[in-house]
């Protein structure tokens, strides 16, 4: 055995000289690179997997796998990535990022016999494990080491102790997929003296910064800890005493709180950067800033700063960017400011500075972006911004600036970015604006600019963006607007837009499209090339367009169509099914007629809103329906037959709105199982017959707004109707509200109903709005619910118009949000509960025409109600009624059909007494005629008599009942 280990080494031995003497032949020339270290690097590269055509979005478009390069045959000195020492040929830097390489470097690499290496670069690749592990500790030389983004963006990687031994090392970087201990990480601080750089950018750290070790090397110039999870107070950090920093990042750490020190910073003669964006710190930004003269670089975005600006600000004059924005700022700072003429980037946006912009902000004539959008500046814009004009970016957006956009961008031939937008400008769109050749985004939207927009333009070929909504630009839309052959978003929804269409596009970006001409004046037909382009959105709703230049529909690509409120007519042609990616098909308010096609609810279909209320459409709705439907709104149609039952499989159904047509059948019980459902609409149809039992045993769980009025349902309700509607018990603000879960939330579509509010319809669209019961106008019967009590975040609830019996729930009084409450024309008895009077909310009351008695309850919302609440209840009393009630307080008796004939009485309407009186007045006819041919039939004056005595027995209880009070009143 011994034998035989001693030939397996001596056969090793053997090749691995050959092929040593292999690698040296191919050096036929004299190569600077030491040989055995060309060696190491060709076995390193043995253990790597390299996929060059890779991809890593960090990395330049022209990175390239250094690695390829190295092969036997050329000095190892001019391998990719390789750096040699010009003298002794000895490897002493390695740069393999971006290098497109995986795998392992284990601790058995040949990486570690590099011994004079310096610098190692492995960042950005997908390797895994440390390199080498506690092996790294061999590279005694090194002084740099790059490992950020170094593996997968799923993997932590554990730092070994070992790394701590590198005495040498003066830059660390190990940003990005690393956990590091805190015995580590304090190690890293305290042992590396000689350390001048560390970079652990969103490692895992989680320290206390009071708790770093007090002896920090003083060699430190770079210090970085974003998104470490650092914490505590930062005020007595030792941080702030490091004498030779230059640059300290500690952004993205929200727990890092406290204020700033305002003393004088031991590094404030060396500092070039300080960055403490996303942190926890709050208070004034104090006047010792203004001590760093030499800072370059502040970042204090999104931090709880507020207060002033300090005047020593404007001492900062070598400052090239400062970042205040996202904090609560407060007063006027721009002067301050103007005085920092190096300024690059300003962004000063989203606090609450205030004032108007001074002429002397045109001294930052070196600034490429200025950003002072959401404040509350003020006035006009001056002009000196014109001497900017090296800006590529200018965000003036959300604040109170008025009068004219100064005519001053001639000479900005490197904006690309102009965002004027929510403010209060007037006048027209300035010239020079259209003469910009490099500008591509544009947003001058929610202002008030007037005039029509330039016949002709000389620039924005480069224009992407483009919004010009909720102004009042007038005139004919100009042909130029869709001939920019770089534009992808187009709005110039709510203005005043007359004219046709042009009859052709001309853009590059049409698979992106985005067009928005809603709520203007334009007129005639939608040109072809709309629905045969490949474009994503289009928006032509609320216009006064009559037809189609040809109803074809060929796009293949557009997702969203809105036509709604036009003059559009006809039938649909069968083509629109063939636009497959369509999810939002918005018809509404047209006169379109003919049936719906068929075909909509193809297999392939992704239609998510579907809506076609208040046209012609006749026939039955289809019996196949688009299975992904969110919403769906026929509304005011013709429509006949019956509710498709393919509903059932639409499992993502929130919204269905049948109301207003001629649908005839009963409930659709089956649309219990819509889990999601949240509003169904069943109104003015022919509906008929009882609700029906339920299967489920919780049915409609999300439901927020259910409307069957004016149709003819009987029965009784079913008390487990109520008993699941979960979205009408939540209180909670947030959950509120109905809850759009389109697929696509990137379109703003916002559902629409038809709802009766406080008496009054309305067509709305639905967000965070009330929750709302209609049952009127059918022929319940039985008593009301007791669980509708529990419907605790109900907002309207209309019975009236029914048969419904008894007495008025008090478990209504949970109703807390209740703001109207219809239960007019019933036949509902007793006192109304005074624990009404606790609903705070309640704005309409209608009780009137029922059979209710006692006093009216007062205090709250009851002292507000007007006499039509109650009328039609005779035996009611007290305010708001001119009918006072007896000083006994005492309610009267309840009704009782044996005793008391006012509840017969009580029904009666002008209509009734119209039937009554010509009725009686046939049937006396009737009678009078037999009677005198027969002369008094005994059964006739029986049966007169009976009634006489009836009539007689209850108008003496009557007469006894009230003798009874008046005694009562008088004693």
């Amino acid at each position: 055995m011994q034998y035989q280990k001693l030939i397996t080494a001596f056969c090793f031995h053997s090749l691995f000289i050959l092929f040593v003497q292999q690698c040296q032949l191919t050096y036929a020339g004299k190569h600077l690179c030491a040989r055995d270290e060309a060696f190491y690097l060709l076995q390193l590269k043995q253990g790597l997997t390299v996929e060059p055509y890779a991809y890593r979005y960090d990395c330049d478009s022209e990175a390239v796998a250094k690695t390829l390069s190295w092969n036997a045959t050329r000095d190892c000195c001019e391998w990719g990535g390789v750096t040699c020492n010009g003298f002794t040929g000895h490897v002493i830097g390695l740069d393999l990022s971006c290098s497109f390489v995986s795998g392992t470097i284990n601790a058995n690499s040949t990486l570690k016999k590099l011994g004079h290496l310096q610098r190692l670069n492995l960042a950005f690749n997908e390797l895994s494990g440390f390199p080498l592990g506690n092996s790294i500790s061999q590279l005694t030389s090194l002084t740099h080491l790059n490992l950020s983004h170094y593996g997968n963006m799923i993997r932590e990687m554990q730092i070994p102790a070992g790394l701590t031994n590198l005495s040498k090392l003066v830059s660390l970087d190990l940003s990005w997929h690393f956990t590091v201990g805190l015995t580590t990480f304090r190690s890293l601080l305290q042992d590396l003296t000689n350390l001048e750089v560390l970079l652990l950018d969103n490692v895992d750290v989680f320290e206390n910064i009071n708790e770093l070790p007090k002896n920090l090397s003083s060699s430190l110039r770079y210090l970085s800890l974003q998104g470490t999870g650092m914490f505590g107070n930062i005020t007595e950090s030792q941080i702030f005493h490091l004498p030779n920093l230059q640059v300290l990042r500690l952004g993205d750490n929200p727990s890092l709180t406290g204020t700033l020190p305002n003393f004088y910073w031991n590094f404030s003669k060396s500092v070039l950067e300080l960055d403490f964006s996303y942190t926890g710190i709050f208070g004034k930004l104090p006047d010792s800033i203004g001590n760093l003269h030499s800072l370059c670089y502040l970042n204090l975005l999104y931090c709880h700063l507020s207060g002033s600006i300090p005047e020593s600000l404007g001492n900062l004059t070598a400052i090239r960017e400062l970042t205040l924005s996202g904090n609560s700022f407060t007063g006027i700072v721009l002067s301050t400011i103007s005085k920092l003429n190096k300024l690059v980037r300003l962004d000063i946006s989203s606090n609450h500075f205030q004032g108007s912009i001074p002429e002397s902000i045109g001294n930052l004539t070196a600034i490429t972006e200025l950003e002072l959008s959401d404040n509350s500046f003020t006035g006009n814009v001056p002009s000196s911004i014109g001497k900017q004009n090296k800006l590529d970016s200018l965000y003036l957006s959300s604040n109170n600036f008025e009068g004219s956009i100064p005519d001053i961008f001639a000479n900005f031939s490197e904006l690309h970015t102009l965002y004027l937008d929510n403010n209060k400008f007037t006048g027209p769109l300035p010239y020079s604006i259209a003469t910009l050749t490099r500008l591509e985004l544009l947003y001058l939207q929610n202002n008030s600019l007037t005039g029509s927009l330039p016949s002709n333009i000389s620039g924005l070929q480069d224009l992407r963006n483009l919004d010009l909504s909720f102004n009042y630009i007038t005139g004919v839309t100009p042909p130029w607007l869709f001939h920019l052959p770089s534009l992808s978003f187009l709005s110039v929804q709510h203005n005043q837009l007359t004219g046709k269409l042009p009859n052709e596009l001309k853009t590059n970006y049409v698979e992106y499209l985005y067009i928005d001409l809603s709520y203007n004046k334009l007129q005639g037909e939608i040109p072809y090339w709309m629905f045969s382009t490949s474009m994503d959105s289009l928006d032509l709703s609320h216009n006064f367009l009559t037809g189609f230049e040809k109803q074809v529909w060929h796009s293949g690509s557009l997702r969203y169509l809105n036509l709604e409120n036009n003059f559009l007519q006809g039938t649909l042609n069968q083509s629109i099914c063939d636009m497959i990616s369509l999810e939002f098909l918005i018809l509404a308010h047209n006169n379109f007629s003919g049936s719906i096609p068929d075909c909509l609810g193809n297999s392939s279909s992704v239609i998510s809103i579907l809506d076609l209320r208040m046209n012609n459409f006749h026939g039955e709705i289809p019996r196949f329906l688009p299975t992904g439907l969110e919403y769906l709104g026929l509304y005011g149609n013709q429509l006949r037959g019956q509710v498709s039952r393919s509903l059932v499989n639409c499992t993502s159904l929130v919204a269905l709105d049948l109301g207003n047509n001629k649908l005839n059948d009963t409930f659709p019980i089956w649309l219990e199982k819509l889990a999601n459902l949240q509003v169904l609409i069943l109104k003015s149809n022919l509906f008929y017959g009882p609700i029906g039992d339920l299967e489920s045993e919780f049915p409609f769980p999300e439901l927020r707004i259910l409307d069957l009025s004016f149709n003819g349902f009987t029965g009784t309700l079913p008390s487990s109707l109520f008993k699941s509607f979960r979205g009408m018990m939540d209180l909670d603000e947030e959950n509120t509200g109905i809850t759009q879960v389109s697929k696509s939330n990137d379109t703003d579509y916002l559902y629409h109903v038809s709802l009766v509010i406080k008496g009054n319809e309305y067509d709305m669209r639905i967000t965070s709005i009330m929750t709302s019961v209609d049952l009127s106008s059918n022929r319940f019967e039985g008593d009301i619910p007791k669980s509708i009590g529990s419907l605790r975040s109900l907002v309207l609830l209309n019975l009236s118009h029914n048969s419904f019996r008894g007495h008025i729930p008090a478990e209504f009084t949970k109703l807390q949000q209740l703001e109207a409450l219809d239960l007019s024309w019933n036949r509902l008895i007793r006192e109304i509960p005074g624990q009404l009077s606790s609903l705070t909310f309640l704005e309409v009351l209608n009780l009137s025409y029922n059979h209710l008695a006692g006093r009216v309850p007062i205090g709250k919302q009851f002292n507000t109600f007007p006499n039509d609440s109650y009328c039609g209840n005779p035996d009611l009393c007290g305010f708001p009624l001119s009918k006072e009630c007896g000083n006994n307080n005492e309610s009267p008796l309840e009704h009782d059909d044996s005793d008391d004939d006012s509840f017969f009485m009580s029904g009666f309407t002008w209509e009734a007494v119209v039937i009554g009186y010509g009725c009686g007045m046939i049937f006396g006819l009737l009678i009078g005629g037999l009677m005198f041919l027969l002369e008094k039939p005994k059964w006739y004056v029986n049966f007169a008599e009976d009634i006489a005595q009836q009539i007689a027995a209850k108008k003496r209880k009557r007469q006894k009942k009230r003798r009874q009070r008046r005694g009562v009143r008088m004693n």
